[in-house]
């Protein structure tokens, strides 16, 4: 697949299924499924909606709570982008 000019790459992404839970600044959790999962982001589907810039801490077992920023939005999925310590 060829690229337009100025765009810039995606990582590598890998197929995954895991049950994960998101906790939310209000302090709700929502369960969902992790799935195309790299090393600066992945995707979760769940029957809630998720606000483009929502901040939260997705708990994933094995692997403990990583910080994101959801990046895009749908109905049942949204795109997230991990947080490091100088992102806040």
């Amino acid at each position: 697949m060829e690229r337009n000019p100025g765009m810039t790459g995606r990582r590598e992404r890998f197929p995954v299924e895991i049950d994960a839970i998101v906790h939310r600044h209000d302090g709700s959790k929502v369960p969902v499924k992790v799935r195309d999962f790299s090393d600066q982001g992945c995707r979760v589907e769940t029957g809630e909606p998720f606000r483009i810039g929502e901040r939260l801490q997705i708990a994933m077992p094995r692997m403990g709570n990583m910080k994101a920023q959801v990046r895009w939005a749908l109905p049942g999925a949204a795109g997230t982008r991990f947080l490091t310590e100088s992102d806040f």
